[in-house]
């Protein structure tokens, strides 16, 4: 089982190889590195740490929070724990975290946690101003007598797995792709809030999620998606953006239509797979053509849902 630490512990932990990053999403170019790490570990003996970093830098600077997470927090604790790796220590990353340079920050990591040696990506940059990049971390690691590896970036048709590029394919609403970057589908979990019920008297009762507002949303549109609730899955439909037919707000909303399903799951918590966009959102000229559209989006996400074409 992973061992958690949420600051750094107050006792010396055991000698590892380790890796060091945001992780967040933990998709597959984070997954092979952490994969390299265990790996290497096991072949000498020694337990393995992924060190990593609550809030996300960009965010701590920036103070800008919301929509941009592809995990909450829990949600990247369950994920690491999930990859088999020994230990997760997770840092509050804070001004004076941020102030370390990169001699300092290995220093400190080593007198806590004997390293055997140190596994990140090419573009990988530690301390402070991102200053530690290859040659310099290099030369500190040298200096502590811990070997570094530095390892190629995974690839997907030809471009380098990252971040930042699941964000840019949720702005587009390529959900497919996001699937295929993070090796499951893009997934959204909440409670199912009461609403305002226009669904319902439409004939079309919705769960409307409660949902982490620092989560990256995919472009405003409209989805077919799996509902896992309480471990069975459904075949759903779901609504992301501002429901332009009935509101003038700015905030957004997620309405999931749930297929042949008619229990009551208010405050359920219910999990939404994303697995490929239909439509993008729009503001209807009447409810009679919402409703015809509803009923097209319905026989779309079945079909998508079924066959997967």
């Amino acid at each position: 089982m992973t061992k958690e630490y949420q600051d750094w512990p107050d006792h010396t932990l055991e000698p590892a190889w380790a890796t060091i990053g945001n992780f967040d999403g933990v998709h597959l170019g984070h997954q092979a590195l952490i994969n390299r790490v265990i790996n290497q570990a096991k072949s000498d003996g020694v337990q393995s740490l992924v060190v990593t970093f609550w809030p996300h830098p960009r965010v701590f600077f920036t103070k800008t929070v919301e929509g941009y997470y592809l995990n909450n927090q829990k949600e990247k604790r369950d994920l690491l724990a999930a990859s088999g790796v020994d230990t997760v220590l997770c840092l509050p990353f804070d001004q004076s975290l941020a102030d370390m340079n990169t001699k300092e920050f290995i220093a400190k990591l080593n007198s806590i946690v004997p390293l055997k040696g140190l596994i990140v990506g090419e573009s990988f940059a530690l301390g402070k101003g991102r200053l530690g990049t290859g040659e310099v971390l290099q030369k500190v690691c040298d200096d502590f007598g811990i070997k570094c590896v530095h390892i190629s970036p995974e690839l997907f048709d030809g471009q380098v797995i990252s971040s930042q590029r699941i964000r840019q394919a949720l702005d587009s609403g390529d959900v497919k792709l996001v699937a295929s970057l993070l090796g499951r589908s893009f997934t959204l979990s909440g409670y199912v809030a009461p609403g305002r019920q226009e669904g319902t008297k439409l004939g079309f009762p919705t769960a409307n999620l409660y949902f982490d507002s620092h989560r990256k949303l995919p472009r405003f549109g409209v989805y077919a998606c799996l509902v896992d609730l309480d471990g069975k899955f459904y075949k759903g439909v779901t609504n992301v953006g501002i429901r332009p037919t009935f509101d003038d707000g700015l905030s957004p909303s997620i309405e999931t239509l749930l297929l042949d399903f008619d229990d009551n799951i208010y405050y359920k918590l219910i999990h939404v797979h994303f697995i490929e966009h239909i439509r993008d959102e729009v503001k209807f000229k009447s409810i009679a053509d919402l409703v015809e559209q509803i009923n097209i989006d319905k026989t779309n996400a079945r079909r998508i849902l079924t066959d997967g074409t």
